[in-house]
């Protein structure tokens, strides 16, 4: 998990440059209330705790990740509060989510405890990977059709897929079914239902 995050964030950070992200920042993106340079610094804001995430204490029961990303719809307002307080420390947001991505990644290079205790409650380390994974390629999705790209996305296939199948996981735990996710060419589709991009009839959606 650990390398696919890190090649996951060397694509999003290549297509940062190369889709000129800086002349959309100010632009809305496809989040209500978030502009396009929000969403580049919370990508940063996601990855850096890897290097703020303390260890839980021993015998600490982690949550399963379906569990933990539960949390993030009702600590909205708070996560936006606290990707406006990092923005507001940076003149570039690419340079200052470059500081950021270099404080995890050096983190990573660390033995790790077995579960830590993030922000919406405690996880495996190998858990807390994925859900920066998630966050990733949710947001990677984001950026690209805020700034309607015609080009290729910027989210690896592997990272996709990975995240579809963590979604549809949580999904078939909440509602003791499985989540249709057959078609391996369409794992974004899965993903934009499963976080409310895309609008849905079911009412066990969206997950976060």
């Amino acid at each position: 998990m650990q390398e696919l995050l890190r090649r996951q964030w060397t694509e999003l950070r290549a297509w940062l440059d190369r889709g000129d992200v800086r002349r959309h920042g100010s632009s809305p993106s496809i989040l209500p209330g978030w502009t396009v340079r929000d969403l580049v610094v919370h990508l940063g804001v996601g990855l850096v705790m890897l290097d703020e995430v303390p260890a839980a204490p021993p015998g600490t029961a982690p949550l399963s990740v379906g569990d933990y990303v539960a949390g993030y719809r009702p600590a909205a307002p708070v996560i936006a509060a606290a990707t406006s307080s990092v923005a507001a420390t940076m003149s570039d947001e690419l340079e200052g989510v470059d500081r950021l991505a270099a404080r995890a990644w050096t983190a990573t290079s660390r033995i790790a405890p077995p579960v830590v205790l993030g922000r919406r409650g405690p996880l495996t380390w190998d858990d807390f990977l994925l859900t920066r994974l998630i966050e990733l390629v949710v947001h990677g999705d984001d950026l690209h059709r805020s700034v309607a790209d015609p080009g290729p996305s910027p989210v690896l296939a592997q990272a996709a897929s990975s995240v579809a199948a963590a979604l549809a996981e949580a999904y078939a735990v909440r509602a003791t079914t499985s989540a249709d996710v057959s078609d391996p060419d369409r794992p974004l589709h899965w993903i934009r239902l499963a976080t409310g991009r895309l609008p849905s009839s079911d009412p066990l959606l969206p997950l976060l």
